[in-house]
């Protein structure tokens, strides 16, 4: 089977670049020209049981929240304020409609925390229950961020820690719409996405996609407790967690080295949520990792982030 990547890539080579089109294909959201000051964001994420969550597991509550989450998420992750979505489901036989009422509102309440208001949609039946989401949303023109845009001697940030997420918080994570805000208000951030398919995966795309290479400090990766308690139990790496777990819905940016002191020197972090200095970009390409900021001796790890095929 074909990897994402790959496929994203022959996709992106054989549909026709669309005219005035600011962003199309390979970020989070599309950028299309809205008004003089602003472009619309569009974007959309699919969520299947059995795959993103087990039905059967998950209150409907949070498989509804879930699946306006990593929406709003990929939002944040241009710089952008979300608006609208619209919702294509498809439902199993024997679903019921208080199931159903349920998901929309725990998809309600986490539209109503950030703005968002459902306008549209679609039903389907299906052998197993999946939502599609589209949300639109809007940011200032001198506002977005793209993921191409990471400078040579870029610092390389990440909000919250990794690691872990499966153990529930895939399903309760806030997105960083506010964080994502406050960045591009008061610094230049260079380029930035949001981590669902693991640092090491994202980092690789993020850097890909700027032609640049990396520098991972491995004692600067901020690994959750959960990831660490999981380690505890003899289940796993914590440091493997962190990097390959995906899920996390944490944004992974870059900036200049005086912007990134700054954003550093916040004492309760960034509004709130820790964010930490990971690595640097580089000129060459190719992500490398050492121990520490110092150390000299550079290597590659064998870890991979997550793979949808």
């Amino acid at each position: 089977m074909i990897s994402e990547s790959l496929l994203i890539g022959k996709i992106r080579r054989f549909l026709p670049a669309a005219q005035g089109i600011r962003k199309g294909i390979g970020d989070d959201a599309a950028v299309l020209p809205l008004d003089k000051k602003h472009y619309l964001l569009l974007t959309v994420d699919t969520i299947v049981d059995g795959v993103d969550f087990r039905l059967t597991e998950t209150s409907p509550e949070l498989v509804g929240r879930k699946a306006l989450a990593i929406n709003l998420s990929d939002i944040a992750a241009m710089g952008g304020e979300p608006c609208h979505a619209l919702v294509a489901l498809g439902i199993p036989a024997g679903l019921s409609y208080a199931w159903i009422r349920r998901f929309y509102s725990g998809m309600r309440k986490l539209g109503k925390e950030f703005n968002t208001v459902v306008v549209g949609g679609d039903l389907s039946r299906s052998k197993q229950f999946f939502a599609s989401v589209t949300v639109a949303g809007k940011v200032k023109k001198d506002k977005l961020v793209l993921r191409d845009g990471a400078k040579t001697g870029d610092s390389i940030l990440v909000t919250g820690r990794l690691g872990g997420s499966l153990a529930g918080r895939h399903l309760t994570f806030t997105p960083r719409v506010r964080e994502a805000a406050y960045l591009v208000k008061h610094f230049k951030i260079n380029a930035m996405m949001d981590l669902s398919d693991g640092l090491m995966r994202d980092l690789d795309v993020l850097m890909r996609e700027s032609k640049k290479g990396a520098r991972v400090f491995m004692d600067s990766i901020p690994v959750s407790q959960t990831a660490l308690r999981g380690s505890g139990q003899g289940k796993t790496n914590p440091l493997k967690s962190a990097l390959c777990d995906g899920e996390d819905f944490e944004l992974l940016f870059t900036a200049s080295r005086a912007d990134a002191k700054n954003i550093l020197a916040g004492r309760d972090g960034l509004l709130g949520t820790p964010v930490r200095c990971i690595g640097k970009a580089t000129a060459g390409q190719g992500i490398m990792f050492q121990k520490n900021e110092k150390d000299r001796e550079k290597f590659k790890l064998p870890w991979k982030g997550y793979e949808h095929f």
